[in-house]
């Protein structure tokens, strides 16, 4: 049996690790575009915030391939399959025959497509090699940043930034930061809480022009405004990895399709992780989840059923965390309600201020079951929450009544 994993991070990492727990012997090959061993995309903002070493990133030791008796073979883009003859074949020729497959490729960071994107001080980050070229700026003496976009990836730069004395500008097309994540209320406590750290925003602002004589100088925005700067940070969103993949007759809708083996519509192939678009347990719709426990689940399940195991995937969650300067929020789920929804859905809420401190929590119930929800400065006991939404389990009135706020009675109770 010759296995093969594209991708070294979360889903091929712990898909590598289910395959040798059930088959010690068998050739295992691993074949990803990084140039480093598997480390945690998670941190690299902690990283550049100067919180953590880079030592700190990576996820295993040195020996790591060798305990496993796995070949990894680095620099490798994948861009063709044949799943008759079962070969895959890299964009620079290169060939190898399979008998059981697992794409892992994660995502990519989208860029912006204005005038002076190539500016050497313009970046995204999705990779080590992105934040050890972006840290390197900032150790030559850069002052001033621009980080494009409202989301988690771009706040979490800013925070980073931030961190090292940078002054920092946040440029968002829409009215509010984290749109994914929260709702309008818990943004807008997480915004006043980055704005007394000193992070600046421009709301419903587009950029529409980089500039400088070979270097980042000033940044064009629409209406017509122009912010001075010496760092570009894009945070617009990320996409699958497919690339030319989508031509070789996968089912795709924003991420290849897989069923609840994370097994994709060819046969003896997989999918798992950002690449992977897995059956939405709160939605019930096909999504791409991208977030590291889901992709870590979803390798193991995938690792195992390509040796026969036949674990089933119960299905995917939205679901983020954060912390910025000591405020820490998450959410679950589905987070707002929309009119196309029917009538036993409602949302129940509670604001208050604890020494200072903002707390704000949202619930989301359809009839007797928890779909979702949100918590800000006081993030305790999530894991009760979160896994009432996994389970979809009903809840009495009386068990719902405690949710927001006693959620350890809760817990105790479920327990028993």
């Amino acid at each position: 049996m010759r296995y093969i994993v594209v991708g070294n991070s979360a889903a091929g990492l712990f898909a590598v690790e289910e395959i040798r727990r059930h088959d010690t012997h068998s050739e295992l090959l691993v074949l990803t575009a990084e140039q480093k061993p598997s480390y945690s995309r998670c941190l690299t903002t902690y990283f550049l915030a100067g919180d953590i070493p880079a030592s700190r990133l990576y996820l295993r030791d040195d020996n790591f391939a060798e305990q496993l008796n796995l070949n990894i073979i680095y620099g490798v883009n994948i861009n063709r399959v044949d799943p008759v003859r079962q070969l895959i074949q890299s964009t620079d020729g290169r060939e190898w025959r399979y008998d059981k497959l697992l794409f892992a490729m994660g995502s990519s960071a989208k860029k912006l497509t204005v005038p002076g994107k190539n500016l050497p001080e313009v970046f995204t980050l999705r990779t080590l090699e992105d934040a050890e070229a972006i840290n390197k700026v900032i150790e030559q003496g850069s002052k001033k940043a621009v980080v494009v976009g409202g989301g988690l990836v771009s706040l979490k730069c800013a925070y980073a930034l931030r961190k090292r004395g940078l002054e920092v500008i946040v440029v968002v097309s829409s009215g509010q930061i984290l749109s994914q994540m929260l709702d309008s209320k818990a943004a807008g406590i997480i915004e006043n809480h980055l704005r007394a750290n000193g992070i600046q925003f421009l709301f419903k602002t587009e950029v529409i022009a980089i500039s400088g004589k070979d270097h980042v100088q000033v940044v064009l925005l629409s209406p017509q405004t122009e912010l001075a700067a010496d760092l570009v940070i894009v945070g617009k969103g990320v996409c699958p990895n497919i690339g030319e993949l989508r031509h070789c007759g996968f089912n795709i809708g924003k991420g290849i399709q897989v069923d609840a083996f994370m097994a994709t519509n060819l046969p003896n192939i997989y999918a798992a992780g950002d690449i992977a678009e897995t059956w939405d347990i709160v939605r019930q719709k096909f999504a791409v989840n991208a977030t590291w426990p889901n992709a870590a689940t979803q390798g193991r399940i995938a690792g195992a059923n390509m040796c026969g195991v036949h674990k089933v995937y119960p299905g995917s969650l939205s679901l983020n965390s954060v912390d910025f300067f000591g405020l820490s929020a998450m959410s679950a789920g589905i987070t707002k309600l929309s009119k196309t929804m029917g009538g036993d859905w409602e949302e129940e809420l509670a604001q208050r201020i604890i020494d200072g401190r903002t707390i704000y929590q949202k619930l989301i119930w359809q009839g007797d079951t928890l779909k979702g929800f949100i918590l800000v400065g006081d993030t305790s006991q999530c894991g009760v929450l979160t896994a009432l939404v996994k389970s979809e389990r009903p809840l009495t009135w009386a068990q719902k009544k405690v949710a927001l706020r006693k959620r350890g009675a809760l817990a105790a109770e479920l327990i028993m």
